[in-house]
Formats: C-alpha cells, sequence, structure tokens
C-alpha cells in the first residue's frame, strides 16, 4: 500500500492537475479580500482583522472550491489508469483493483491536507501583504487547525462520489460537477433537521466554525449529528470501495491474457533461432 502511496505522488508531479489544484486554493483568500475592497459601505464588514480572511476561506473552500477540486483530482488520478490503459497490465500482478483504488484514494486524503495548508499558507501571506490588524499566534494556531481538519472533512464528504466515477472511464468530469452543486446547497439549508446532517454543513459543526455571518442564522449544528454525518459518508465509501469494480475489468482481464498467449509462440520461436545459432 505505501509502494501504490509513493508511486501516485511520484506520477502528480508530472500531471497538470496538480497545478489546477493549487490556482484554485489561491482563489479563496483572494477572493475574500477583493469582496471586502470593492463591497460598499454597506457591504463591508465593520471589524475586518486577520481573521476574516481566514474564515472567508474556510467559508468558500467548503462550500465552493474545496468539493470540486477533491473530486477533480482524486477523479483523475484514478481516470488515468483507463486512459494509459495501464489496468489490464496491473491485472496481471498480485494487485487488486481494490488495492489499487485504495491507495490512490489514500493518497489523495494525504493531497488534501497538503492543499488545505497551502491555501492557509496564501491566506495568511494575503494577510500580510495588505498589512492586516489581529495577527496572533491563537488566531493562526486556530486558523490553521480549522483549514485542515476541513480539508480532511471535505474529502469525506465528496469520497463516495470519487469511489462511484472511479468504475468508469470519464465519469470523474461529472462527478465534479455534482460535488460542485452539492457543496453549493449548503446555502440553503439554514435551519432545522438538514442543517444538521446535510454533509457540506457537517463539516463546520466538526471543526467549530461559526456560521452565523455567513447563513445569517444562529442555529448551531449539533456537534453529534454531524459526526454521524461525516461516519455516514465515510462507512458508504468504504462499502462502495469494497464492492468496487471497473467497467471494463473483464475485457482488460481478457485482453492481457490473449495477448500473454500469443507471446507464448514468438518467446518459443526466438529462443530456436538463438539454439541454432
Amino acid at each position: 500500500m505505501l509502494a501504490i502511496i509513493k508511486t501516485e505522488f511520484q506520477k502528480m508531479k508530472r500531471y497538470h492537475i496538480l497545478l489546477v489544484g493549487m490556482i484554485g486554493m489561491v482563489i479563496a483568500p483572494v477572493l475574500s479580500l477583493l469582496t471586502q475592497t470593492v463591497a460598499t459601505d454597506e457591504g463591508r464588514l465593520s471589524a475586518f482583522n486577520f481573521t476574516s480572511p481566514i474564515n472567508s476561506s474556510v467559508w468558500n473552500n467548503a462550500t465552493i472550491f474545496m468539493p470540486i477540486i477533491f473530486t477533480l483530482i482524486g477523479g483523475y488520478l484514478i481516470n488515468r489508469e483507463y486512459t494509459d490503459n495501464t489496468l489490464k497490465s496491473v491485472f496481471t500482478v498480485p494487485v487488486s483493483f481494490r488495492k489499487l483504488l485504495t491507495g490512490k484514494l489514500l493518497a489523495v486524503a494525504l493531497l488534501t491536507i497538503l492543499l488545505g495548508i497551502y491555501s492557509f499558507a496564501i491566506t495568511v501571506l494575503a494577510g500580510l501583504i495588505t498589512r492586516l490588524e489581529g495577527l496572533t499566534l491563537s488566531a493562526l494556531l486556530h486558523g490553521a487547525g480549522q483549514m485542515i481538519l476541513l480539508s480532511l472533512c471535505t474529502y469525506i464528504v465528496v469520497l463516495p462520489i470519487i469511489t462511484i466515477c472511479s468504475r468508469k472511464q470519464g465519469l470523474f468530469m461529472g462527478g465534479a460537477i455534482v460535488a460542485f452543486i452539492l457543496g453549493y446547497c449548503s446555502m440553503l439549508f439554514k435551519s432545522g433537521i438538514l442543517r444538521n446532517i446535510y454533509p457540506f454543513l457537517a463539516t463546520f459543526t466538526v471543526i467549530r466554525f461559526d456560521t452565523t455571518v455567513y447563513m445569517n442564522t444562529h442555529e448551531s449544528g449539533n456537534y453529534l449529528l454531524g459526526v454521524l454525518s461525516l461516519g455516514t459518508m465515510f462507512i458508504l465509501s468504504v462499502l462502495l470501495i469494497l464492492f468496487s469494480k471497473p467497467a471494463d475489468q473483464t475485457g482488460a482481464m481478457k485482453e492481457s491474457k490473449d495477448s500473454a498467449f500469443s507471446l507464448r509462440p514468438a518467446q518459443r520461436a526466438k529462443l530456436n533461432m538463438e539454439k541454432r545459432e
């Protein structure tokens, strides 16, 4: 498993999708500062200090950027096995599709945490450049903890989508759109039971993020229901992985076997030629 994870990180260096993820994670902190700059006097926050862009980045990442970016990157890394036509080679060695998929998903999980740290670092850098007040060690530690935990929780939420899209080539693009829509719909559930069990909103509850300013409501989420919601998504993902099977696995295995059998006569002929010489 460690070998698969290490291999995936080596592959990422050659993929442009990683650059797309890095650019996407910059948009949230930049957007928070631009919104405050171009907003009218009534729309501006009265106390815009160092924690304001951090909180805004957490909100924008959770509802817009992280769901689509994580689904896009995870789906792309799995989809490369189809586009590069390497699945048929994998099936001939003792590596099952489940093990391969698990290794890729664990690699993406580590990547999401790194992207969360990266987004937080950009937010802090933007705050330093604009000379915002309120920079304290406690604010940095609190913001970093929330962003890292948010990355992991958001990844758990979109994990079932990534797993389902792994079954067919090219399906990850549709999955990224679905993740974006579901994340954006978080703004619609401001109260009631959906506020507590909707997975994307449950991430705010788990990381102890105050959504009052962004949802115009004073109702806080139930922590137990939030944990149960994310736990349900994780269990669902595990079940999907256990029963995962690519749509073209049978064809790929058959093609690999046919290729292996077709090479044997050629190998024998080559050996005979060498003996004669």
